[in-house]
């Protein structure tokens, strides 16, 4: 299958030929789909082709006045949600089937971000932290590539920067992405030393202001929670809990199994692989039991991933975190999830009330996503 319109179909082959296969997409995921209609009068037909008939370049194609108009009046709606997280999304088809890229605008929509970001280093607190930002009460930690220092502005009791050397954060080696994960697990076992409560890690890394981030430097911020998780893990630790009742079955295990099944899976002996309910765009997802800190096959595909959406994809803007589990805990595995956020010269947002309060809205073919990681090498 290469197509996420085509999901309903694999589901049921899976059914008439591999039960197991599709016992654990059943338990999790409800799949539908329907189709929307309009009629598009010839007085808008030029404008129409003009938004949704360039050519594809992908394919190297270009469709007919006909072939665009038909796709744009009659359009495939894939509603994907996942059962026990609440999680879901909904796939246009002319969003999946829209052209391909024109061949150089990523080049000079990079070059465009890359000037940008040169352009804020000329007034950049975050180049020298251990001048402009303050320091954790046990100092601060120092590794190969970055640094880190206390967050002025804490989300929690314990919030505080990795601060990396790079100034630009589309520009990172695997040596420094390991290091920066590499000492942010440093700084999570230095805080539980110093008060073993927190006992809560998580890793979050927001990318240009897209991202969430305040300032361009690159930067990622590491925080420790006590008494119990963040919201978001905390409800993913209870659902987990609750399908292992319920199905006498791994929640996390079942959750690799389906998304293999149906072709979302990259080789490897890791469980990683492309959402079926992605937040926003690109959603990627790794689960491991063993920390990502001390597993370089872990940070080798997180590199491979972010590489691939940044130098092949055009990604300019994303959110990266690691949901790790209590110090001790071993019911829980790390959980790292990255997910583009958007082109950062765009002025409108990736997110709205349908994200927030409904299900989210998703442009991205994940089967295109895959394929283009599966393929990918850095």
């Amino acid at each position: 299958m290469n197509s996420i319109l085509e999901l309903e179909d694999k589901i049921n082959t899976l059914k008439k030929e591999d039960e197991e296969k599709y016992r654990a997409v059943n338990s999790i995921f409800h799949v539908s789909s329907a189709s929307g209609s309009m009629i598009i009068p010839a007085s808008y037909q030029k404008k129409v082709l003009e938004l949704f008939g360039k050519r594809d370049y992908e394919r190297n194609i270009t469709e007919s006045k006909e072939e665009v108009i038909k796709r744009l009046e009659s359009q495939k709606i894939v509603k994907t949600y996942n059962k026990w997280i609440g999680s879901g999304s909904l796939f246009n088809s002319l969003r999946a089937a829209r052209p391909g890229i024109e061949p150089g605008e990523k080049a000079n929509i990079r070059k465009k971000v890359d000037e940008y970001i040169k352009e804020s280093e000329k007034s950049c607190e975050f180049c020298e932290p251990e001048i402009n930002t303050p320091e954790d009460v046990f100092g601060r930690v120092k590794g190969k590539h970055c640094i880190t220092g206390a967050n002025i502005a804490k989300y929690d009791a314990w919030s505080s920067i990795i601060f990396f050397h790079q100034h630009n954060p589309l520009q990172f080696s695997l040596e420094e992405l390991s290091d920066y994960i590499e000492t942010g697990f440093e700084w999570f076992k230095k805080v539980h030393n110093y008060d073993k409560q927190f006992k809560f890690p998580f890793f979050l890394w927001n990318c240009l202001q897209k991202a969430g981030a305040s300032q361009t430097h690159s930067h990622a911020q590491i925080l420790m929670t006590n008494e119990i998780h963040y919201a978001k893990p905390q409800f993913l630790r209870k659902a987990s809990k609750e399908y292992t009742r319920l199905t006498g079955k791994n929640y996390f295990k079942d959750l690799y199994n389906a998304h293999e099944a149906l072709g979302l899976a990259l080789e490897g002996e890791l469980d990683a692989f492309v959402s079926l309910t992605p937040i926003k765009e690109k959603e990627f997802i790794i689960i491991s039991r063993d920390d990502p800190s001390k597993i370089d096959a872990i940070k080798e595909t997180i590199y491979r991933v972010l590489r691939c959406y940044i130098d092949q994809l055009g990604v300019t803007s994303f959110n990266m975190v690691i949901s790790c589990p209590a110090f001790g805990e071993i019911s829980f595995p790390y959980i790292i999830q990255i997910v583009d956020r958007g082109n950062i010269f765009k002025p409108t947002v990736d997110t709205g009330a349908m994200e927030l309060y409904g299900s989210s809205v998703v442009s991205d073919d994940p089967y295109k996503i895959i394929k283009a990681i599966g393929a990918f090498k850095p």
